[in-house]
């Protein structure tokens, strides 16, 4: 029930689930490490309130030239649209599956629950986030003009100190919010085996050996961008045993009940733990393995960081081995 003041509207007020730790076991060369992976942040609750505003996009413009100058023009000075009840996600760039799934989408259905006619603001989105969020019954309005009207907008407490999600936390938002997607998870019948591998960056170059490899094992090799999103999901939730280089894809383990042995495929010298952290209680046993590790890497900062994570790599099938037959 919506509670009001002069300043605001309160529409819902919802406990954060507890999470226990996950067991993750990580495969670093010949080095097997187990780790107990857990929100590095913990809160009480989640609030979702709106107020009087008119929303700008003022960052991320990239690189001087005349396109960006002419969206700031217009971020600044457009007319602004009117709204009724809206929820901004401009604040963070959709530049992949996995920022939608884990950080913008829960919001968004936490939105639609208590406030039905909201309105969605999203950047201009590629074809497939459009299609993405039309899957979960989300009509976006992409634009850079001021939106303006009563402004949804959410807090994380703990204690009496409260967080505004904006910007990045080091947990996906999606393990605070609760089981959003339980009216999208379903049992699919398809391959129960399924190897998620990539193109381009990040890509693995003893492909051949790889496939052959895991087809020995019983798993069907797929690259998920050659499938609609619908696919893509109905793939993702046919799979009991999931082997996938890391990437966005592993996002959809979130539209699933329980997966029982995921193995996420790292780069050398990059380490993650985000979706240890946003789907690894859906998951029995969680595996990661890196060929090789180096901290100088991680203390050079993120552009060597980047510099080896876009980098196709050799996946070392003993580690791979190892894991599946655990």
């Amino acid at each position: 029930m919506a509670v009001s003041n002069s300043i605001y509207t309160k529409h819902l007020v919802r406990a954060v689930p507890p999470r226990g730790v996950v067991p993750v076991h990580l495969l670093v060369g010949e080095e097997h490490r187990q780790l107990d992976v857990g929100r590095p942040m913990d809160f009480n609750d989640i609030t979702l309130l709106s107020g009087a505003a008119c929303s700008k996009r003022t960052e991320d413009f990239g690189a001087l030239g005349p396109r960006t100058l002419a969206k700031r023009s217009i971020s600044q000075w457009g007319r602004p649209i009117e709204a009724g009840y809206f929820f901004d996600t401009r604040y963070k760039e959709p530049n992949n599956v996995s920022h939608l799934l884990m950080d913008i989408v829960p919001l968004c259905l936490c939105v639609k629950a208590a406030v039905p006619d909201a309105r969605f603001i999203f950047r201009p989105l590629a074809p497939r986030f459009r299609e993405l969020l039309e899957h979960f019954g989300i009509e976006p309005v992409s634009t850079y003009r001021p939106v303006r009207g009563r402004q949804l907008s959410f807090r994380l407490s703990r204690g009496l100190s409260q967080y505004e999600i904006t910007g990045s936390f080091d947990a996906p938002v999606y393990s605070y919010t609760g089981e959003v997607y339980g009216d999208y998870i379903e049992e699919r019948a398809g391959p129960a085996k399924i190897f998620v591998s990539r193109r381009g960056p990040r890509s693995p170059v003893n492909a051949g050996e790889l496939d052959a490899f895991l087809e020995d094992r019983g798993f069907r090799i797929v690259y998920l961008e050659d499938h609609p999103i619908a696919e893509q999901i109905a793939l993702m939730q046919g799979a009991d045993e999931v082997v996938a280089i890391h990437g966005a894809a592993i996002a959809y383990l979130a539209l699933k009940a329980r997966t029982r042995t995921f193995v996420e495929l790292m780069p050398p010298h990059v380490y993650h733990d985000h979706f240890a952290i946003g789907i690894g209680h859906k998951v029995s046993n969680f595996y990661q393995l890196i060929p090789s590790f180096d901290d100088d890497v991680q203390f050079s900062g993120w552009p060597a960081i980047f510099g080896h994570k876009q980098q196709p790599f050799s996946v070392n099938l003993g580690q791979l081995g190892l894991a599946l037959d655990s």
